[in-house]
């Protein structure tokens, strides 16, 4: 999204470093001379330094002369590099040297100050910016700070072109699209999505392929076996128009932040990419956010418009600090789905008394829905709990740390023992590792 480039304000003059070393240059000689040849020597010295200053500033571009856009993708991406694009154009007859100084929302990594540029009389020049937003909403970015300088590099102007732009954070969109990209040239494996297609354990006929040693001797198509005169059987591929409920737990447990980003934030951006691979795939997908109330449900149904529905529903997803009541969302979520569905929750499991609580709720919806669990590990805690205890305290820690590690694993398996299936993976490896189980669950007919 390109603005109109609007005139620099707040004008003022400036002078380089250059110039005060220039100024300083004569003292050791002046302070050698005594009296009037030492007064005569430094004010010749000064005018004539005044004189190069004036005469390096008329030769300066004027900001105002000088135009001004940024270029901001229409929907900046969580925890990743956007590409940020400003263009600069010469509107004067004098060649502009420049540095400058770009304001992007507090928080947001990336390097501000580029330069010094060059741009010709008519000119135009444009600089590629890459900045990492470090949580989903709105932000103003500001102006750019401009000083243009004379050909000698003394002196110039400073101004700020005032290109204000409000900008929105949405979950991780560029995921999606190296999903869909890498998929349609077939190489997924590149980002760590394997491929889950199990010949005989699907329910719909995708296509035929030669025999290869372990395939089923039910799926031979001996029809087209005899036209070839080689061994020939069926693939089947899952089935479609399946329902899939995103859940995702915006309570207090989900605000830790990891590696730039919080758990909520990773939960989303995993939330995000399997959405867009359910829509693609013609199931249903829906949506369930709760905390101690249930704060957003979308229903589930097909389609890209269904994507881009869950898109906003999720850029504007804020985490709470309050305890998740499960068994009100679980509930509220069950009264809803009339047909078997998969149900995605993205939580997080500390202490016994929640992991309890979990465990009701989930054993609830089955063996009517299937629950899948998705955790995220804590290397922090993990590393505590393998740690050397020097003193008291450390052995404390340790203690602590292991037995939030024991109540986790321990809610885990009993969860896994009833039907339900667990994932728990460290937060960087949770939108790969949601999808693969996706595509397992699917390519085993489990739903």
């Amino acid at each position: 999204m390109r603005l109109p480039a609007p005139i620099a304000r707040a004008i003022a003059f400036q002078v380089t470093p250059r110039a005060a070393l220039l100024l300083l240059a004569p003292v050791p000689f002046v302070v050698l001379l005594r009296g009037w040849a030492a007064t005569g020597a430094g004010v010749g010295w000064l005018l004539a330094c005044g004189a190069a200053l004036a005469y390096d500033a008329t030769r300066a571009a004027r900001p105002a002369d000088l135009e001004w856009s940024r270029e901001l993708p229409v929907k900046l991406s969580i925890g990743v590099p956007n590409t940020v694009t400003l263009t600069v154009h010469n509107r004067s007859a004098r060649t502009a040297r420049i540095v400058c100084r770009d304001t992007p929302p507090p928080g947001f990594e990336g390097s501000r100050v580029f330069g010094p540029l060059t741009v010709g009389p008519r000119g135009e020049d444009e600089v590629t910016l890459r900045y990492t937003p470090p949580s989903r909403g709105r932000y103003l970015f500001g102006g750019v700070g401009v000083r243009s300088l004379g050909p000698w590099g003394l002196a110039g102007w400073q101004a700020v072109a005032p290109i204000e732009q409000e900008a929105k954070v949405y979950p991780d969109i560029q995921a999606v699209r190296s999903y869909a990209l890498l998929a349609r040239k077939g190489a997924l494996a590149e980002m760590g999505v394997k491929r889950m297609r199990y010949a005989g354990q699907g329910t719909e006929f995708e296509s035929l392929r030669e025999y290869e040693a372990g395939d089923d001797y039910r799926d031979i198509d001996w029809k087209a076996t005899a036209r070839r005169g080689r061994p020939i059987v069926r693939s089947f591929e899952a089935e479609r128009s399946q329902t899939i409920v995103l859940a995702i737990d915006a309570g207090r447990l989900m605000t830790a932040r990891v590696s730039g980003l919080s758990k909520l934030d990773r939960a989303v951006n995993a939330a995000l990419l399997l959405a867009y691979l359910g829509t693609e795939r013609d199931d249903l997908v829906g949506l369930l956010v709760f905390g101690r109330d249930v704060v957003r449900y979308l229903p589930p149904k097909k389609g890209h418009r269904q994507f881009l529905a869950i898109l906003e529903a999720l850029y504007s997803v804020e985490s709470r600090v309050e305890e998740p009541d499960y068994g009100r969302a679980m509930r509220y979520l069950a009264s809803k789905l009339s047909k078997r569905s998969l149900v995605v929750l993205f939580t997080d499991l500390v202490g016994s008394e929640p992991s309890r609580r979990l465990l009701a709720s989930l054993t609830g919806l089955m063996p009517r829905h299937l629950p899948l669990l998705v955790t995220q590990r804590n290397r922090d805690v993990e590393a505590r709990s393998r740690a050397e205890a020097a003193t008291e305290s450390d052995v404390f820690a340790a203690s602590v740390a292991e037995t939030l590690l024991a109540d986790k694993s321990s809610a885990l398996r009993m969860l896994a023992a009833r039907g339900a299936l667990v994932l728990d993976v460290h937060p960087e490896e949770l939108s790969v590792a949601t999808v693969n189980r996706y595509l397992e669950v699917k390519a085993r007919g489990r739903l």
